[in-house]
């Protein structure tokens, strides 16, 4: 497969460079590239895009608010000179951040990236779309350890350095982090819906533009999860 692919640089000699490597990779299919955010978000408004080398700081509107803006999220590399971007840009769960000046050798890892993060997306879709017989987890709460069977959780949520279990009729905070524990759950009906929460796709009441109803409780979908999440649903 080859990622349709464009950049968007508002510094020229930058720019080039980004163009450069992305024609000259296999996996690539570059589609043009922009100099400012503007440029670029009316583009995407028409056409699908697999992968975006962004910059984030450009005059007018900058990566972070594009990102924002788009009607939909595709794979994202964020590429700029300053580190101190790379948290909030991972807040966004890019696929990778590239310090300029690129080299063709981390330009060349991040493209790796970018091929096992597909398949990982594929390959969580493949298993959400067959059918699993109910596994459960245990919760350590007040020295005991409560069984849960994975059927009657509702979500989990990402609570500061906790992460909140919830049921119909109680919940449980546990120490550790959303991503770790979405690693560990061993059934396919649990989907990742936005960077605080996972879900139980049996338990959802309604979706609504970016967010979605468990148990009265409104639940955002980020631009990222939310193609996933249609792919899964039954949609008349």
């Amino acid at each position: 497969m080859s990622f349709k692919t464009i950049v968007v640089e508002d510094e020229p000699l930058a720019r080039k460079s980004l163009e450069r490597l992305c024609t000259k990779s296999d996996q690539l299919e570059f589609c043009g590239s922009f100099e400012d955010a503007e440029s670029a978000l009316v583009f995407l408004e028409k056409e699908s895009i697999d992968l975006i080398m962004l910059d984030i700081e450009m005059p007018g509107m900058n990566g972070l608010e594009l990102m924002d803006k788009l009607p939909y999220l595709p794979q994202i590399i964020i590429t700029s000179s300053k580190p101190e971007y790379a948290l909030e840009a991972f807040e966004y769960e890019v696929t990778d951040f590239l310090k300029k000046p690129t080299t063709q050798e981390r330009f060349v890892k991040s493209i790796e990236k970018v091929v096992e993060r597909d398949a990982s997306l594929k390959m969580r879709q493949s298993n959400l779309a067959s059918s699993s017989a109910a596994n459960e987890l245990y919760v350590k709460s007040d020295g005991r350890y409560t069984r849960l069977p994975y059927s009657e959780i509702l979500y989990f949520e990402n609570v500061g350095d906790y992460v909140k279990v919830v049921t119909p009729d109680s919940s449980y905070v546990i120490h550790g982090a959303l991503k770790a524990i979405y690693a560990k759950l061993d059934y396919p009906r649990f989907l990742k819906v936005h960077r605080s929460f996972i879900v139980n796709l049996d338990k959802i009441v309604d979706i609504e533009d970016n967010s979605l109803v468990i148990a009265k409780k409104m639940i955002p979908i980020s631009r990222a999860h939310k193609p996933v999440l249609m792919d899964n649903l039954n949609i008349l």
